[in-house]
């Protein structure tokens, strides 16, 4: 998978793109790249993953957004999907003012030779959010591009997303975490990690992890802090200062002392 980041991104193949802001990468975002790949290997075009940095919430709303995942964490994940393009579109307040038919016909169609688009059914894009699945297939004719959208996932009688995701972690519930994403929360960072601005954690204590060291996983104990998250490997003697591990969380120390890994 090729990483793009930029403006003026030139491609020079034709794609099918999937459109959204894929933080937490869960059962949803899921769906919508396997649907994604799908249409790629039908069309025989390339699949391209189509994102935005910063979020946009974060440039509009003027606040820090807490991402469940790092864009080290993200490209983690997505390397392992076989797609073709991930690409990182600059989302700045100019971006923004595109009316929803110049961002279809000159960003999506003219600069990134999209040929289809795979989207989620509460699609919304351009200018105050006025572009809608409706109007995108509305468009679509003249533009040479077919839009496939994709129901919401639901966990229970819940719609799985990254809010109710954020929710979960803040409230330590890793196992509601496990079941919107498909795998536990994870960061990824040293033994002593100085936390990310914007990288969404629990609240501070201790939790039950599972780290891993050159893939082998490891029972270990983290604990949160304002400034540090330290993370104690059980039964693993070696130096790992300096290394990049994963840490994924499992339970709150405190409320699983009698559970095991």
């Amino acid at each position: 998978m090729k990483h793009v980041f930029g403006e003026n991104i030139k491609i020079g193949k034709d794609l099918a793109i999937a459109i959204g802001k894929f933080d937490g990468l869960h059962k949803g975002h899921m769906a919508l790249i396997s649907k994604l790949k799908e249409v790629a290997k039908k069309q025989r075009i390339v699949s391209a993953v189509l994102s935005f940095s910063p979020h946009p919430a974060a440039v509009l709303g003027g606040a820090d957004i807490p991402l469940i995942l790092s864009p080290q964490e993200k490209l983690h994940l997505l390397s392992k999907l076989s797609l073709d393009y991930f690409i990182e579109y600059p989302f700045t307040r100019e971006f923004a003012q595109i009316s929803p038919d110049d961002f279809l016909k000159n960003i999506a169609v003219e600069q990134l030779k999209g040929k289809a688009l795979v989207v989620g059914e509460n699609f919304r894009f351009g200018h105050d959010g006025a572009g809608d699945v409706a109007l995108a297939k509305r468009l679509s004719a003249s533009l040479g591009l077919q839009v496939h959208t994709m129901p919401l996932v639901s966990q229970g009688t819940a719609e799985i997303s990254a809010n109710s995701i954020r929710c979960a972690i803040a409230n330590k519930d890793f196992h509601a975490v496990k079941n919107m994403c498909g795998r536990d929360f994870f960061f990824i960072g040293e033994i002593a990690y100085i936390p990310q601005k914007n990288k969404l954690l629990p609240p501070y204590g201790e939790y039950i992890t599972r780290t891993y060291v050159d893939d082998m996983p490891y029972e270990s104990i983290t604990t949160v802090g304002p400034d540090v998250v330290e993370t104690h490997l059980l039964n693993y003697n070696s130096d790992l200062y300096g290394c990049a591990l994963r840490v994924e969380f499992l339970d709150s120390y405190s409320s699983s002392s009698s559970k095991s890994w």
